[in-house]
């Protein structure tokens, strides 16, 4: 079974690092909650990620790139290829994740980095198709970077390296599948001491804290911001949940659902009149046993129905009423989930209609901000630059902006906010006394001065020295963030790019074929290659 690969509390015998063989990591726990393990292993977390399925595959097309994809699985693993324009590539995949009760989804790893196969397995419809975001892709390929947050909720332990997108660690995870401690925190005194003092119970903890356990996943809101100098593996349950990090939402008033997402439980969940009238009573332990996966799903969420509205309402209830779910919490697309539809946790009173997918808040907020004024001010600012960006509005960006600009009067932004600042101020067409591109220039200057340890800022100051005229100083910071991160495919992007623009086309060759050193099969660095070298041919 998948869910047996589950490598539960494997560090507290054998130490950082180390791997238990499954049956022996399961019965660390199982000595005295056998039947609390054995039910988990059944769930969607105990099967959040896992090694190659056996007999899974197939083929297929994606018309809008002219791509084709060929699944190949046997007994020692499964190859995923790709076909474009008279280019192929394969690669073994190394991980698995989701529990497939919707979809699986493939992880391969290139030397230390990890990146998403551009296809997915559809568990409810039995077929291939393009993972969640390749839909419209114009070029798909295996080169897009599994961010430590996205693993960091799919699996127990992934080893990251700090200052990078998507580098880890050899092994990439210290354990698999979500494990015990992901709940319940920290195991070792309690298995030194085994107590209920000893071991957190989330459901006796304040509601804050309590939700907080739950929404270190499963509140993916629209931009996640993390607190200076931490990362997400820092959460621990007992936390508030913005001693780490915090959660913007779309906000589009208090009583009015947004587009339905995938990540969206307590968004949708908040809504309900049963949530709003519970008084910080219902969570999702109310309806939802992480450690049972249900026989009889619709008896199972009926009966936790009842237990809060009473059985006389059966009586009075329109029939049938032996299924709650399917009328109040019903099933739907949602923009963000590629094929599949996902239980809307919006609980509502009669069945309403889907919110308009295309639909954008005026703003958003924090879903609970910190206490602390100055970082609410800089993370809400992070926030809007970063959602501004990615989704081009650039009235999100000016927003943020401000935010920033008000604790940079101050001398009190942290690097993050002076390089979000910065680039803002960079991506303004303002005439040259305006004197924005040399503060510009300066703030994201400050930001490398005060660490120079990520790689990613090196591209963002060298984008400034181009942008200012200074090409050699441009080159130089991508280098270096090159050194530093070497498939960081965005840094030879940009250096290919100047090379190109400077008239030395020779030179952006070699940027690409330097990346292609470290990712040989690489299409869209192969095909800009090839676009290169007909041009030049073309001149000549």
């Amino acid at each position: 079974m998948v869910g047996r690969r589950v490598l539960l509390l494997a560090s507290s015998f054998l130490g950082v690092g180390a791997i238990l063989a499954p049956a022996i990591a399961s019965d660390a726990c199982r000595t005295c909650h056998a039947q609390a393990v054995d039910g988990y292993l059944q769930t969607g977390m105990g099967n959040s990620i896992s090694r190659p399925l056996h007999g899974l595959s197939g083929s297929f097309g994606h018309e809008h790139s002219g791509s084709s994809f060929e699944i190949d699985s046997s007994d020692s693993g499964m190859v995923q290829s790709v076909d474009r324009g008279g280019l192929s590539a394969q690669y073994p995949i190394d991980y698995v994740i989701g529990s497939g009760n919707a979809a699986f989804g493939f992880l391969v790893r290139i030397d230390d980095y990890v990146y998403q196969s551009p296809v997915s397995y559809y568990a409810k419809r039995r077929r291939w198709d393009m993972a969640p975001g390749f839909e419209l892709h114009p070029a798909p390929d295996f080169d897009r970077p599994v961010l430590h947050e996205c693993l960091w909720c799919h699996a127990g332990r992934p080893r990251t390296v700090p200052h990078t997108q998507n580098r880890y660690a050899d092994p990439v995870l210290e354990l698999e599948a979500i494990s015990c401690d992901r709940c319940h925190g920290p195991t070792a005194a309690h298995l030194a001491a085994p107590s209920s003092e000893t071991i957190i119970n989330p459901a006796k903890l304040p509601p804050t804290e309590r939700d907080s356990v739950c929404e270190q996943c499963h509140l993916g809101g629209e931009e996640r911001v993390l607190n200076p100098g931490k990362a997400f593996g820092d959460f621990r349950p007992g936390m508030r949940l913005e001693d780490v990090f915090s959660v913007y939402v779309d906000d589009f008033g208090a009583a009015e659902p947004g587009r339905f997402k995938v990540v969206s439980h307590f968004e949708q969940l908040a809504l309900s009149q049963c949530y709003q009238a519970s008084g910080g009573r219902m969570w999702c332990g109310t309806c939802h046993s992480p450690h049972l996966k249900p026989e009889d799903p619709a008896s199972y969420y009926r009966s936790r129905c009842l237990s809060c509205h009473g059985a006389d309402l059966v009586g009075r209830h329109a029939k049938p009423a032996d299924d709650c779910v399917s009328c109040h919490m019903i099933r739907r697309p949602s923009f963000d989930s590629g094929h599949s539809a996902f239980t809307d946790h919006f609980i509502a009173r009669r069945p309403v209609a889907a919110p308009p997918i295309g639909r954008t808040a005026d703003r958003i907020r924090a879903w609970r901000s910190p206490d602390d004024r100055e970082l609410a001010r800089r993370s809400l600012g992070l926030a809007y630059v970063r959602l501004g960006r990615r989704k081009q509005l650039p009235a999100y960006m000016d927003e943020g902006a401000s935010l920033l600009a008000r604790l940079a009067q101050i001398g009190a932004l942290d690097p993050d906010g002076l390089e979000a600042l910065g680039s803002v101020l960079l991506s303004k067409n303002a005439p040259p006394e305006a004197g924005l591109k040399q503060l510009a220039a300066q703030l994201l200057d400050d930001a490398l001065h005060q660490a120079p340890d990520a790689p990613g800022r090196y591209r963002t100051v060298a984008a400034s020295a181009w942008e200012g005229g200074d090409t050699s100083r441009a080159i130089e910071l991508l280098n270096q963030a090159i050194a530093m991160d070497p498939q960081n495919r965005a840094a030879y992007q940009v250096l290919a790019r100047i090379h190109l623009e400077s008239n030395r086309r020779h030179q952006a060759v070699e940027t690409w074929n330097r990346y292609l050193g470290l990712v040989p099969q690489s299409l869209s660095a192969r095909e800009a290659v090839r676009e290169l070298l007909r041009g030049e041919a073309g001149r000549d």
